[in-house]
């Protein structure tokens, strides 16, 4: 089969395409035949080799969808021909934290898909059917691949974490990626006023389109003094933080009283500096948000099938093209998702 290989870490043009065997499913697992694969900043971190579960030669990608064309042995519920897109990652579904409903915390088996897992860089996968959700049939397929990384992340990180209400007003920074628009969409429908952050005037229409009430335009990244002015001195009452370090500081001066943020992302690896004083006066809470579950996963695929959320798939382009995609997202040219195609098999 066709797939991009990472042979070792670093830029983009580590990303090359090769053939390799193609993999057998094992018990409780099955084989996509892969039709689409978004591309994820974390991909891009995962590349340049700063996620440490991660070892050379890797397939990458997490948010992949196909067709079940093989059924490992002792794999019950699953037939060829099912639709299915992942999960990031796997958990036990029998710990004492997956039982209390906090999967993404569980240790017992947290593969990642793209990490210790093959990822969905490729024409065929195999995939554990613990870390598969059921695409409906109305969905196309480079939708239904974005849809787990993109509104399954939403709705752990505003509703499971974050605890949204009708009649506040939500912080989004990065939001024009897909993380991004899709909490814009789910803050609204859960009736909060949103303001959203992006680093350039293309991004602003995007974000309209979505729901974003107010969209900030900051190249520098020096947003707070506008996010209270625009909240009359108030400050926000929920931030979803998805830049991390580099807008973390601005972040937490845009939080009203009472506020609550939840990091989501960390673009550049980098740490913050956190100034007590500030989170004491406030009461403020910051908040961390992992890994989607099997419940927010089926939630997101039917508000994406209902229309309650719509995917922004930006582009669609050839698996050979993953390198470029990768250069495109990090030079901040991407509103929204790409996906990748795979060749036909």
């Amino acid at each position: 089969m066709k797939a991009v290989v990472l042979r070792s870490f670093g830029e983009a043009g580590n990303l090359k395409m090769e053939t390799v065997p193609v993999p057998r499913p094992g018990r409780g697992e099955v084989l996509l035949k892969i039709h689409a694969c978004g591309v994820c900043y974390h991909d891009v971190i995962n590349r340049r080799g700063n996620l440490p579960r991660t070892h050379v030669p890797a397939i990458l990608g997490h948010e992949a969808a196909g067709e079940v064309i093989e059924v490992g042995p002792d794999t019950p519920g699953w037939k060829t021909g099912d639709r299915a897109a992942t999960l990031q990652r796997l958990s036990c579904g029998e710990c004492a934290l997956c039982k209390s409903g906090r999967n993404s915390l569980c240790k017992t088996d947290n593969r990642f898909f793209g990490e210790e897992l093959q990822g969905g860089y490729a024409q065929f996968m195999v995939a554990p059917v613990a870390g598969l959700g059921r695409v409906p049939a109305s969905l196309p397929w480079a939708e239904a691949a974005t849809v787990c990384c993109t509104t399954g992340t939403a709705v752990h990180t505003l509703r499971t974490r974050g605890r949204v209400r009708a009649g506040e007003t939500v912080l989004i920074t990065g939001a024009s990626g897909g993380v991004g628009l899709s909490s814009v969409q789910l803050a609204k429908v859960d009736g909060a006023r949103v303001i959203a952050i992006t680093s350039g005037e293309a991004k602003v229409q995007p974000l309209k389109e979505a729901g974003a009430d107010e969209v900030i335009v900051s190249r520098g990244l020096d947003f707070a003094a506008e996010v209270r002015k625009r909240t009359k001195g108030q400050g926000v009452d929920l931030a979803v933080e998805i830049v991390g370090s580099a807008t973390f500081d601005q972040t937490l001066k845009s939080m009203a009283p009472g506020g609550r943020v939840v990091v989501v992302g960390n673009l550049e690896s980098g740490i913050v500096q956190v100034n007590p004083g500030l989170v004491i006066v406030k009461e403020l809470e910051i908040i961390g948000a992992y890994a989607t579950n099997q419940q927010e996963l089926d939630e997101a695929l039917r508000l994406t099938a209902t229309g309650g959320v719509r995917q922004f798939v930006t582009d669609k382009v050839p698996l050979a093209e993953a390198a470029r995609a990768h250069f495109r997202l990090e030079n901040r040219e991407v509103a929204g998702r790409l996906v990748l195609v795979p060749p036909e098999a």
